[in-house]
């Protein structure tokens, strides 16, 4: 048991370990996906269960923008009654879940975004900073966090130490999003 923690921990996944967790995160992703686009997973009627969803669907797609962001920000808003703290806390984590999917398609050593002309640029800050890199990428709102996830992969970076660093980044990003709408809103129904 612990040989294959290890192994997890390390990144060191066999081909169909590999193909198992990638499975989980693409299933449950096609999952959310289905509900979003069918109407039935909207924040403010699923509450903190929407939220984790939506988050982890945006997050997960590396192709089609899904608006976890936003979902985020609309659930913290006072009048839905949901705590803008838990609001952040369950976005980030299921963005930072999401993420994964971006390290598994680094790790399987063929990426289709190595001709990106913006890839080998944070390729090599991922390989210079590591863990800061990601840190920072996670926590501030930009569309180049897929592909430093990816270059994670491919570079081999441990697998737990890229689930840490990007959750956190992820949960306190999300955790200011939660708390600046819930106070943004308030603020501008005061002026108006």
């Amino acid at each position: 048991m612990f040989n294959g923690a290890q192994r997890w921990a390390t990144g060191q996944l066999s081909t169909w370990q590999r193909a198992a967790v990638l499975g989980v995160v693409i299933g449950v992703t096609v999952f959310g996906l289905v509900f979003w686009v069918s109407g039935r997973l909207e924040t403010k009627d699923v509450g903190y269960t929407g939220v984790f969803l939506v988050n982890l669907i945006g997050s997960a797609s590396l192709i089609l923008p899904v608006p976890g962001v936003a979902a985020a920000c609309i659930a913290a808003f006072p009048d839905t009654g949901l705590h803008p703290l838990a609001v952040g806390l369950l976005a980030g984590l299921g963005q930072g879940i999401g993420e994964i999917t971006g390290y598994l398609a680094g790790k399987s050593g063929q990426t289709l975004f190595a001709r990106n002309r913006y890839y080998n640029r944070v390729r090599a800050w991922t390989m210079k900073g590591g863990g800061i890199v990601l840190f920072f990428f996670a926590l501030v709102p930009n569309p180049i966090m897929d592909l430093a996830g990816i270059a994670a992969g491919s570079l081999g970076y441990p697998f737990t130490r890229f689930v840490l660093f990007v959750g956190i980044g992820k949960i306190l990003r999300s955790i200011g999003i939660g708390y600046g709408c819930y106070y943004g809103i308030e603020f501008l129904t005061r002026l108006v």
